[in-house]
């Protein structure tokens, strides 16, 4: 056979490339060896995405997946893979005493790809509810680094939690440790907002270029949406530096009214993800889909939802090009989604809900040309 894989028929959207058009698209050895108006279909396997769109594997920024080990995960596989989600970054749930267990019983075993922000608290999420940060000495930016520095394939960044639920006051000095920790090694922090001590002004003031806000639509205060339903001054001044703002949907972290109000006032999200885990599943997150459904009804155009969930979280973590492309050489880590017509009724964190009209749903989902849901 000329190919292992042949995805024939489909609609084509790369971001990267800027294709959004009806393409064919061959695979072997786990690459994408072609995109043609018309493939030859000497293939081992043919898939037919006639009336499909075709776009790169889904990379869902912030989740959490480290079941058996943090309380707040979920087992990788059914809202994932299933999904549509073929790469997925693990927001925090280990720190670097339990990263190891993680990466080996968790990360290494699943056909997909597990990537970390790795906690700046050593044993990262323990529990929902007691915070891993009100005790300061539990930000060992020293170990972060360490563990960091051995996993380099596996830890893109570093996470912080600044809620005082979680911090109590430590929030900002939790920053500054992670901080250190990314500067060290090169990597983002990841930084969850919303419910801090501190205004919000002290925590994103911290972040430089790279460094990634999530939880940004919350409607937990402080946030980036003023009383006056305005984007704050702090915010876009952070955006102008390189900071990047997630969506994290989360059980208690999105809410349409502040995703309008920030859409009104120019401030898109650079990223789409869903901080799947097991209190908001089935609803109201479900699955990266459905968070891309819902910033669709909201009016963002479909070229700009997969960027948002393709090469905009790939450039994120650093793997522009091997992850979030279709480009000739990429991994074949590929979609296949289909448009629905209908009455969908769609959730945020705090019980609003709206009805869309059009709704993503996967039709396929391939990890390294093999198909896997």
């Amino acid at each position: 056979m000329t190919h292992d894989l042949v995805i024939h028929g489909g609609t084509l959207l790369d971001p990267g490339s800027g294709t959004f058009e009806r393409r064919d698209l061959a695979v072997a050895q786990g690459r994408v060896v072609a995109v043609e108006e018309h493939a030859t279909l000497d293939a081992a396997d043919l898939f037919d995405a006639t009336d499909l769109l075709v776009v790169p594997g889904l990379v869902d920024l912030h989740v959490h997946v480290y079941w058996g080990g943090a309380d707040l995960s979920v087992e990788p596989g059914v809202n994932d893979l299933m999904r549509g989600v073929t790469t997925m970054v693990d927001a925090g749930s280990s720190g670097a005493n339990n990263f190891p267990a993680f990466r080996r019983f968790i990360m290494e075993p699943f056909p997909g790809t597990i990537l970390a922000f790795l906690n700046i608290a050593v044993m990262g999420q323990a529990d929902p509810d007691l915070g891993e940060l009100h005790d300061i000495r539990y930000a060992k930016v020293d170990r972060a680094i360490e563990v960091a520095s051995a996993n380099r394939d596996r830890v893109v960044g570093f996470k912080v939690r600044v809620s005082e639920q979680l911090a109590g006051r430590n929030g900002v000095e939790a920053v500054r440790r992670a901080r250190e920790a990314g500067q060290a090694t090169g990597r983002p922090v990841m930084v969850h907002i919303g419910g801090s001590w501190a205004p919000i002004e002290d925590i994103l003031e911290l972040l430089g270029p790279g460094d990634i806000v999530t939880h940004a639509y919350t409607g937990w205060e402080p946030g980036i949406v003023d009383t006056l339903r305005r984007i704050i001054p702090g915010a876009r001044e952070a955006r102008a530096r390189g900071v990047l703002f997630d969506v994290g949907h989360g059980r208690g972290s999105f809410a349409f009214g502040r995703a309008e109000d920030a859409l009104a006032d120019g401030f898109r999200p650079d990223t789409i993800s869903t901080d799947l885990h097991r209190f908001n599943v089935p609803m109201p997150v479900v699955d990266l889909t459905t968070t891309m459904t819902k910033f669709l009804y909201l009016g963002l155009p479909l070229r700009d939802v997969i960027a948002m969930t393709t090469t905009a979280p790939a450039a994120a973590i650093g793997m522009s090009g091997s992850r979030g492309s279709l480009a000739v050489g990429a991994t074949a880590d590929i979609t296949v989604l289909r448009r629905e017509e209908g009455s969908f009724l769609l959730e945020d964190s705090y019980g609003a809900t709206v009805t869309a009209r059009e709704r993503l749903v996967s039709a396929a989902t391939f990890v390294e040309g093999r198909r896997v849901a």
